[in-house]
């Protein structure tokens, strides 16, 4: 996502061209297109920071093209700026699964748009994200938790640690170790793009520890699923010998051999989070307490608030 760039999807030629010149002289890149079926393919050529849509494009509406782009893990975290012929509840688009960041009522004034334009891409600046994965962190995270406390619907969330992360990386090197974080990465991807559905988020939070925002009532099920494929895949990542053996052994500084297990996950189950919670820091401890005493138990397991 590049965030001096911006896509016009526009029907009136007149109109883009007067948004075009406007955001253009404020420095911005643009790229347009006018037709709703060509805004998908455009977005993910021109990976812009922000996309302008109107509600009524030719061939496929503007409110679909808004869940198309949601939906697509790469064009997912785009800034999306709906233009309608007249005021739409955005609250009531959530609810139907249609994401629009803000909207402009036309007519407009071309410097509304410049405004609301500056405004996406600076909270997209603020959002830091791992270069590495490529997700947000913890406050990009913290941010949609406390609109969904608010009222923005309710969700569950995943908090995730990979067990035994740290003595692998000490035992096979960095490089191996980033082996690991591609696989959950992947994994993270894969399984929440076959809910096909654009009410998801991703969070590497730091080191080995990601989280997930979901629709309610799906926690559980992705939380399995992510541990079944998991399990599946890390063996790969070892020797012949410590995948036979089902670990790794480690010399103590006293000379004694110690055995660590194979990777697998802690996952946390925070569940109903508008329901239960008043601050998004409430979800957070909740799952580090949760976590924590899977830790305690053998292999990979999911444990629920």
């Amino acid at each position: 996502m590049n965030l001096d760039r911006v896509l016009v999807a526009e029907s009136d030629p007149h109109l883009a061209e007067i948004m075009i010149i406007r955001l253009s002289n404020a420095g911005y890149q643009l790229a347009s297109c006018n037709r709703g079926d060509e805004v998908l393919t455009k977005a993910l050529g021109v990976k812009p920071g922000v996309v302008l849509i109107d509600q009524y494009l030719p061939l496929k509406e503007g409110f679909e093209v808004c869940y198309e782009l949601k939906l697509h893990e790469e064009t997912r975290e785009m800034g999306i700026i709906l233009l309608t012929e007249e005021e739409v509840n955005l609250a009531d688009l959530f609810n139907l699964g249609v994401k629009v960041d803000a909207q402009l009522v036309k007519p407009f004034n071309p410097k509304e748009v410049l405004v609301k334009v500056n405004e996406l891409m600076a909270e997209r600046r603020a959002m830091t994200y791992n270069s590495f994965t490529g997700f947000h962190g913890w406050e990009a995270l913290k941010k949609r938790i406390t609109q969904r406390i608010a009222g923005g619907g309710d969700c569950d969330l995943l908090f995730i640690d990979i067990n035994n992360f740290r003595i692998y990386n000490q035992c096979y090197g960095f490089n191996a170790g980033d082996e690991a974080l591609r696989l959950l990465s992947r994994l993270l991807l894969e399984v929440t793009d076959e809910l096909n559905t654009p009410d998801i988020f991703i969070a590497h939070l730091h080191g080995d520890d990601f989280a997930l925002m979901l629709p309610v009532e799906t926690g559980a099920q992705v939380g399995q699923e992510l541990i079944e494929r998991f399990d599946r895949e890390i063996s790969q990542l070892y020797l012949d010998d410590d995948r036979e053996r089902g670990g790794l052994l480690v010399e103590k500084p006293d000379g004694r051999l110690e055995q660590w297990p194979l990777m697998g996950l802690s996952i946390a189950l925070v569940s109903h989070v508008q329901e239960k919670y008043g601050h998004p820091l409430e979800t957070k401890v909740v799952g580090e307490e949760l976590i924590r005493r899977s830790k305690l138990r053998p292999g990979s397991n999911l444990l629920s608030n």
